[in-house]
């Protein structure tokens, strides 16, 4: 069986190629362990296939029940993409290769919404 309800808070959104996605921090319940680092929330990458291109409201703050799928999905990772989002932001020159071509396997793993419901905050 492959079924996800979650509720949380919308940390982050985002677009690609018509889908809307969000980034939900879930506090865990009292009773389960903490992380290995003590936190106390997961953040869960939740996909709205055709959100975007429907024109699907959801904002930073938000509260957001989901009701769905776990999806898992293959893609590769420019060096320059990497590059772009390292923390802190460094400058690296690669000599004999395009860093758009240079690519590593990545690999994700998220929920697909199927029904959903938000609260505004603020």
């Amino acid at each position: 069986m492959n079924e996800v309800h979650l509720s949380g808070r919308v940390m982050k959104v985002w677009d690609f190629r018509g889908d809307r996605f969000a980034r939900v921090s879930v506090p865990r319940d009292g009773d389960r362990p903490p992380k290995e680092d003590g936190d106390r929330f997961d953040y869960i990458t939740v996909r709205f296939i055709g959100g975007r291109d429907r024109g699907l409201e959801i904002r930073v703050g938000d509260d957001i029940e989901v009701h769905g799928f776990l999806q898992s999905r293959d893609y590769a990772e420019s060096l320059a993409d990497f590059l772009k989002d390292a923390r802190p932001q460094v400058e690296v020159r690669v000599e004999k290769a395009d860093p758009e071509e240079v690519r590593a396997g990545r690999a994700t793993t998220e929920v697909v919404a199927e029904r959903w419901r938000i609260r505004r905050n603020g």
